[in-house]
């Protein structure tokens, strides 16, 4: 017996609401009252309108480097208060709040100010309103939020974003109406549907006032997914660098050396004609990594030409002399010490015998840690900079 008197004690208030109730109630406010969705609910039509703003994200749609646009999904949550939809509960069988289009009643003419397509209005005819009887208004427009955002590549694939959804009252004055933020930042849905290139690193939100308007700023920092660059493309781009390296280690006077330094070059251009396709494509930043690969590609066609003028000249015969300098390389890298100042120096080197072969062995030998010092210190650079910048 207790059990059913609490059930009614909690229901009863709904059980005893009709659609008369809400039938009576909308008939005296939207016709009794002549409510006009035109007119500022204010009684006071001199005392400004104070309207709180939060954002929830439900994901991140996509990013556009080259347009320089972000897209998200998501809702705002508006609250206001409107003085002229109050009534009585209890004169409407305890009625506490209703459900109306939203179309129906007034509302800010929210906007986002920077967004990337046409100016429109915020939600859809089919989205209610809900009005609780002290007249407090929660609306939540539901919308795909194309804004305008800065977006700097420099650092790709480690690159940070940060872009701004700025809400403003478009038409309305700040004295009218004033747009203040009902959270401290943007809030993630637990529902969150997660972006396969970006995560959300944080959001804040602002209250902003201009000169003649108030506006509310969400920013939301996200940050690229580096895995699958570096597993696709940055590490295939270190391998095809250490092969063309290893040229060096191959005799000059072996005539598949140059045929191999060809293919690896080869190799390095088609598989750049695949990576050009995921860097960014802007021209208002290069990348860091755009940087890495052209040091490579250059080094790469360096060690081609080089290998070319190496294979015609460890051909020509015993009678030809060798250059002095290579001459020297190679007497240094027998072990002796050869200095270019002194005259008499000169002349020992003249005189020592040195072939081709030997010289161009010397060559490859100094030209191999050349090579490989650049590449090396080019790879943990370039990835300091770029790995480190947010890091710090």
């Amino acid at each position: 017996m207790i059990r059913w008197l609490f059930i009614f004690s909690v229901f009863g208030r709904v059980v005893c609401q009709s659609n008369t109730d809400v039938q009576n109630l909308l008939t005296q406010l939207f016709t009794t009252n002549s409510y006009n969705y035109l007119i500022r609910p204010s009684i006071n039509q001199s005392v400004t309108k104070e309207v709180y703003i939060s954002f929830t994200l439900y994901g991140i749609t996509g990013i556009d480097e080259i347009e320089q646009k972000l897209t998200t999904t998501g809702w705002l949550e508006v609250h206001w208060t409107d003085d002229l939809l109050t009534w009585t509960p209890s004169s409407y069988g305890g009625l506490e709040e209703i459900y109306v289009p939203q179309g129906n009643i007034w509302k800010p003419d929210i906007s986002l100010q920077n967004g990337f397509s046409d100016l429109k209005e915020l939600g859809s005819k089919f989205i209610q309103v809900n009005i609780q009887s002290g007249g407090y208004v929660t609306w939540r427009p539901f919308q795909v939020f194309s804004t305008k955002c800065s977006l700097d590549s420099t650092y790709f694939p480690f690159d940070r974003q940060t872009c701004d959804l700025v809400f403003v009252a478009w038409s309305l004055d700040r004295h009218d109406v004033f747009l203040a933020q009902y959270t401290d930042g943007i809030e993630i849905s637990e529902e969150l549907q997660s972006h396969g290139e970006w995560e959300i690193i944080s959001s804040s939100a602002t209250d902003e006032v201009e000169s003649y308007e108030t506006k509310v700023k969400f920013t939301i920092v996200i940050e690229r997914k580096p895995l699958f660059v570096i597993m696709n493309f940055v590490l295939p781009i270190i391998l095809l660098s250490l092969l063309d390296i290893f040229t060096f280690k191959i005799p000059a006077d072996i005539g598949e050396r140059l045929g191999y330094t060809i293919t690896v070059w080869l190799s390095f251009a088609v598989f750049l004609t695949i990576v050009s396709a995921s860097l960014p494509q802007s021209s208002e930043t290069v990348p860091i990594m755009s940087v890495y690969i052209i040091i490579q590609l250059v080094m790469g066609t360096a060690i081609v030409l080089v290998s070319t003028v190496e294979s015609g000249l460890i051909t020509l015969s015993s009678e030809e002399p060798v250059y002095r300098i290579l001459k020297i390389l190679a007497l240094r890298m027998r072990g002796k010490r050869v200095s270019v100042s002194e005259e008499s120096e000169k002349d020992a080197v003249a005189e020592t015998d040195v072939t081709w072969k030997e010289a161009i062995t010397a060559l490859d030998k100094l030209l191999f840690w050349v090579c490989f010092v650049i590449f090396a210190l080019s790879t943990v650079i370039s990835f300091l900079v770029a790995g480190l910048k947010y890091k710090i």
